[in-house]
């Protein structure tokens, strides 16, 4: 494969796993554990670990497997154990356990300096962010989802030649990271390690910690 080709894969690795990693950290839903269910959401995290050269990831992938796609699944009963998980970590805990948004993380209360300096890489980006996403700019969520997008931008660029497009996309990520997500997102790992009851979100937290514990994986 050529250095273009291997570029691509990465990027479209990256790409999917902050989209995969995005969904796990928005409210859980029907489409989540669905794709629990089918074995696709492990094996779609699988499979972009291991093109990014992150190894010895099945130990942690293959107990979402074993829980999640036996045939005499519940989805309702699986759906409202990891529900009642997300919402007493994220939401009804006093003291929280775990935080979401980054302007808590960073200044202590929502909609403070972190959420304007995010929201504005979006409009830099080209976004609007009222017409693109449902929850606040920086909701963790929404921060790994803006990293995908910029992933695909960057894919965009390196499939059309167009090495300005791959360029600022590539700009813009390592921005957010260094600027926003990279401390964020393993504050966020490191709370749900220490609290989660449930096999899924005991295994997102190992997951975020090996893939932003180092850049090289990043961008």
């Amino acid at each position: 494969m050529n250095e273009s080709g291997q570029k691509l894969n990465r990027a479209a690795a990256r790409a999917s796993l902050y989209s995969l990693m995005a969904q796990a950290l928005n409210y859980p839903d029907q489409d989540l554990i669905e794709s629990l269910c089918r074995g696709e959401y492990a094996a779609g995290v699988l499979d972009a670990l291991q093109i990014l050269g992150i190894d010895g990831m099945e130990k942690v992938i293959d107990p979402l497997q074993g829980k999640y796609t036996k045939a005499d699944c519940d989805q309702q009963t699986l759906l409202l154990e990891i529900e009642r998980d997300y919402t007493w970590m994220c939401f009804a805990s006093k003291p929280r356990l775990v935080y979401l948004f980054e302007s808590v993380y960073k200044e202590g209360k929502l909609f403070d300096e972190s959420t304007f300096r995010i929201a504005r890489l979006y409009y830099d980006a080209g976004l609007k962010v009222e017409e693109t996403f449902s929850l606040p700019p920086d909701h963790i969520a929404v921060e790994l989802e803006f990293m995908s997008f910029l992933a695909f931008k960057e894919m965009d660029g390196i499939r059309s030649g167009e090495g300005k497009i791959e360029e600022y996309a590539i700009e813009l990520q390592k921005q957010t990271l260094e600027e926003h997500l990279q401390s964020f997102v393993l504050s966020v790992a490191q709370r749900l390690g220490q609290h989660a009851k449930t096999t899924f979100y005991q295994a997102v937290a190992k997951v975020l910690t090996v893939f932003f514990s180092n850049p090289a994986n990043l961008v």
